[in-house]
């Protein structure tokens, strides 16, 4: 069945959809926020000014393709381009260039290659991608391990029958925060204030930075640059 073409008009973040006006006939149709999933095009999401084509199903749209993108905002891809220059400074390089960092920042796209390049140079303290945090065995292992450097020695262990840990050296004993299944960081934000006291302590370049559902292991002068960027942000309250 031929495709119809139409342009974008209006984008509705908050219900996921878009609406399009067909460039033959009148009227407006809905369509999803991102393109369909099926296709082998990033998964980004819409934009107004974009031309997609896709198949009429009353008052919407299915099997949305693009024709043509709306280009990202210019000043935004200046902005990913000091961004770029100054993430050399710290010895991260993100083989992707200024404007298509711009268009996955805007488009909110869901393989991002900025997060992505920065989840494989820069240690994450959860494995969302892979198991819920409770469900986490090697967890704390991975904490023991990424601390070494820094805190030689360092080990966490959790408390039988009690919401804590107790750290050595030392024999610290840290209180777990009142965390769900929804929200889990809660439930170690305890443990890495203190952890993050432990390396100010011994004079360590990085810290456990927060995200919107993780922590970054950074130095805070590049904790801070992705964050004046809007590449990461303090966790909602």
């Amino acid at each position: 069945m031929p495709k119809d073409t139409f342009s974008v008009v209006e984008v509705n973040r908050k219900h996921g959809f878009a609406r399009l006006r067909p460039e033959k006939g009148e009227g407006l149709l809905n369509a999803p926020l991102y393109p369909d999933e099926d296709s082998p095009a990033p998964k980004m999401q819409l934009r107004e000014g974009d031309r997609v084509s896709g198949l009429r199903r009353g008052q919407s749209v299915a099997a949305v393709e693009w024709v043509t993108r709306a280009e990202p905002p210019y000043e935004l891809v200046e902005r990913m381009g000091e961004l770029l220059a100054k993430l050399e400074r710290w010895e991260v390089r993100i083989p992707s260039t200024a404007f298509d960092l711009a268009e996955h920042h805007w488009r909110e796209s869901k393989e991002d290659p900025l997060h992505l390049e920065l989840l494989a140079q820069l240690p994450t303290f959860f494995d969302l991608e892979l198991v819920h945090p409770y469900e986490d065995a090697s967890l704390l292992e991975r904490l023991e391990a990424a601390m070494q450097p820094y805190l030689p020695g360092f080990q966490v262990q959790p408390l039988q029958g009690r919401a804590a840990f107790r750290l050595q050296p030392g024999g610290l004993e840290v209180a777990a925060g009142e965390g769900s299944r929804e929200a889990p960081g809660t439930t170690f934000a305890p443990l890495l204030m203190r952890v993050n006291a432990l390396l100010e302590d011994a004079g360590a370049p990085v810290r456990w930075v927060p995200t919107e559902e993780d922590w970054l292991l950074s130095p805070p002068g590049l904790a801070e640059l992705l964050v004046l960027h809007g590449v990461i942000g303090p966790r909602p309250a």
